[in-house]
């Protein structure tokens, strides 16, 4: 009888240890099920991850681009005004040039004896005119008024 409960015990030890390998067996297969099942899960995350990062690259290259582009468009503004404030002055100067070429004075400002041209001088800024209208008028430059209307003083 000794013999038969030890023959039962091994038995049972021999089944116990079957049933915990074909535990292990499914176990195993479970977790090499998982893992395939979850690498093209792992592939598409990974795939996705990349995706988004060269999104947010691309994002962060677009605003570099756009802040450079208004920068660019400041400066070409900020010109355009400059040669539109230039070309505005070479149109007053042409209209100036043009007064002073149809003036009946243009021609004679050589001929005047110094004390008559300082004379008119005298008067047309006496009248109210800018050194400016006065040199248009008379036909002599800016500057010569400027001393003529100096000496005055």
């Amino acid at each position: 009888m000794a013999y038969l409960l030890l023959f039962a015990g091994l038995a049972l030890a021999v089944l116990a240890a079957r049933m915990l390998a074909r535990k292990q067996q499914k176990n195993s297969f479970d977790e090499v099920y998982r893992v395939e099942a979850d690498r093209p899960l792992n592939r598409e995350l990974v795939a996705l991850y990349e995706l988004q990062e060269s999104v947010e690259s691309a994002l962060a290259d677009l605003e570099e681009k756009t802040q450079v582009f208004s920068y660019l468009a400041g400066r070409l503004e900020k010109q355009r005004e400059t040669v539109d404030f230039r070309l505005q002055q070479m149109e007053r100067l042409i209209a100036r040039a043009e007064a002073v070429l149809s003036s009946p004075h243009g021609n004679r400002t050589s001929e005047q004896p110094w004390r008559e041209r300082h004379e008119q001088v005298y008067r047309h800024f006496d009248q109210g005119l800018t050194v400016a209208d006065v040199a248009t008028e008379l036909g002599i430059g800016r500057g010569e008024v400027e001393l003529i209307l100096g000496l005055r003083k």
